[in-house]
């Protein structure tokens, strides 16, 4: 086996693993017997438990990360590129949600979860920041808002949602579907706005009666 395919391997075996019996007993003594590999060579290619640990960690947010977004064409249009992130991270969430939950809770690696995951949300907040305010016209803040709500909800509903049957196919196209409509009503809203004081000013403009 390559090099490559046996570090991938061996990943797929710690994340089997961790899945499977939790990280209270985790080691790469027991990763290399689920593996079918001896000690020494997973010593190779993570001398310390943390190393194998920080390695999974890396590939998930690969997996999830914003780099997907920052490929994309910049002309892209909005309304594919919300949809199908938002349907990424929910079967994202539905199917290995669980690894990064798991590795939070382990304290060599749990500063560092945070973190990554602390940087990817912003990463990801501030493509669509861009986005929305270029497509809807509405303030920056107000883009911050609805980009922050956007990309946190799965993390935070995704299990519930999983929990009572609702597919991730189906809740990213209705979370996409409301976070559409909300953002058409911002722009309305807006652009009323905007056209209030135009109309008051042009009425202060007009001619006076002698």
């Amino acid at each position: 086996m390559a090099p490559e395919e046996r570090r991938e391997q061996l990943l797929d075996s710690a994340v089997a693993y961790v899945l499977d019996r939790g990280l209270s007993d985790f080691s790469l003594e027991k990763v290399a017997a689920l593996a079918g590999v001896s000690v020494p060579l997973i010593y190779k290619y993570f001398p310390k438990r943390e190393d194998i640990l920080k390695a999974v960690l890396e590939r998930e947010y690969q997996y999830l990360g914003a780099r997907k977004l920052a490929a994309l064409p910049a002309d892209a249009p909005l309304e594919p590129l919300i949809r199908n992130s938002q349907k990424h991270g929910f079967e994202y969430l539905y199917e290995r949600g669980p690894i990064i939950r798991l590795l939070a809770s382990d304290r060599a690696v749990s500063d560092l979860v945070r973190r990554r995951g602390k940087d990817e949300r912003a990463a990801i907040t501030e493509h669509f920041i861009d986005r929305i305010v270029e497509t809807y016209g509405v303030p920056r803040q107000v883009a911050q808002v609805c980009s922050i709500l956007v990309v946190n909800a799965p993390i935070l509903s995704g299990r519930a949602l999983k929990r009572v049957g609702v597919t991730a196919e189906e809740a990213a196209d209705l979370w996409t579907d409301f976070a559409l409509g909300g953002w058409l009503a911002l722009q309305k809203r807006f652009q009323q706005q905007e056209k209030k004081p135009a109309a008051r000013k042009k009425r202060s403009a007009g001619p006076r009666g002698d």
